[in-house]
């Protein structure tokens, strides 16, 4: 858990009041609900007594009014381990909170129909430290899913209370992972299709579209996302946030669209699993790099760094813990948050509606910082 014990060590020692992360900007408020799914068609293969699999997700829900609530932004039961060995109070783990606006019953004369993102994260880390990003994207009138991969996230707590770390030996069996990952995101989708309400909070009752939806990922959920395309035709394109690519997907290709979105120091591996699928993505593709971003910074952690007292320090200090870890990179978290979601809500609005925005043709003089590396 090298991210979380980065995060709770860094912000122990700032502040022990509550801070507010900045709420969503577009027309749409966000409704966020947490649901424990459970495909009994499936054995965790990292279950030591071989229980069905299980999973957690966080819907983000587009909504038009209702009543702001707060919630944690990370749990404190997820991350009992890194308190005790860092011997954190527990204040520690409740310093930030989400805003999250319950809808109110005037809504379900609404017929907008809204696309699906379902949303896989990079592996040892959590659905949760991209809530801000992918609620911001919500908030743009998408219905937004992340999925944490127990045992293969860094933490993932379930509503009996009981938590899943990271199991340290699924990085050394990457096709396993991967397989099961896409099981995840292709179950998510299925209970979508045929159980809805046990993911939607009770009050939504827009209409989605649930034939074609959108993938995206960080890392090896990016992997996550290519893999679930090659092996389910109902996602209609997907998008890989500095991930390298692996499986039959890298040499067989694509027929729909995949974006890859990278960091300007690509690994690689992630050189070599780019360059040999580009030719072999037979739909639309593009390529795009994000200056003055590393790794991490496709995370909320630039802006939870940047929305305490002492941003400036944090960014620092940062650097020092991180240590071999990739870093944030020098972007302020507001501004990576508005360039992901500018370009994931154009990317996989296109992908479903098949309304294609200026932003995917070529540079936009509003986003400077990302260059069009090919298309």
């Amino acid at each position: 858990m090298p991210l979380i014990a980065l995060l709770l060590c860094i912000l122990f020692h700032v502040v022990h009041s509550k801070i507010l992360l900045p709420g969503p900007s577009g027309p749409c408020q966000v409704h966020i609900k947490s649901t424990e799914l459970v495909d009994t068609s499936r054995v965790d293969p990292y279950s030591p007594k071989h229980d069905v699999r299980a999973i957690m997700v966080s819907t983000f829900a587009p909504i038009h009014c209702g009543e702001v609530h707060y919630m944690p932004y990370i749990p404190p039961r997820i991350f009992p381990e890194a308190s005790r060995r860092m011997k954190l109070p527990n204040s520690t783990l409740n310093i930030f909170e989400l805003p999250s606006f319950a809808p109110s019953e005037d809504h379900h004369n609404d017929t907008q129909k809204y696309p699906v993102i379902l949303f896989s994260p990079g592996m040892g880390s959590s659905r949760l430290i991209y809530a801000n990003i992918l609620e911001e994207v919500a908030s743009a009138g998408f219905l937004v899913i992340s999925i944490d991969h127990p045992h293969d996230a860094a933490a993932v707590e379930f509503p009996d209370g009981h938590v899943i770390s990271m199991n340290p030996n699924i990085p050394h069996n990457v096709p396993l992972a991967l397989e099961t990952r896409v099981g995840d995101v292709i179950f998510t989708l299925n209970q979508l299709q045929r159980n809805i309400q046990s993911i939607l909070p009770s009050s939504f009752s827009r209409k989605l579209y649930l034939d074609n939806v959108a993938v995206v990922g960080h890392s090896e959920g990016g992997a996550t996302a290519a893999a679930t395309m090659f092996n389910d035709t109902r996602f209609a394109g997907g998008i890989n946030l500095d991930g390298s690519l692996f499986g039959p997907v890298v040499q067989k290709g694509l027929d729909r669209p995949l974006i890859n979105i990278g960091d300007p120091h690509l690994a690689k591996e992630q050189h070599w699993a780019w360059d040999v699928i580009w030719s072999r993505l037979r739909g639309f593709k593009l390529q795009l790099r994000i200056n003055d971003i590393k790794h991490l910074g496709f995370t909320d952690l630039p802006l939870v760094f940047d929305s305490a007292p002492n941003a400036k320090a944090l960014r620092n200090e940062s650097a020092e813990h991180l240590g071999s870890l990739p870093g944030l990179g020098t972007l302020p978290g507001l501004r990576v948050r508005a360039i992901l979601a500018e370009y994931i809500t154009a990317a996989c609005g296109f992908f479903v509606t098949g309304k294609k925005s200026d932003l995917l043709n070529g540079p936009s003089p509003l986003y400077p910082e990302v260059v069009y590396v090919r298309q």
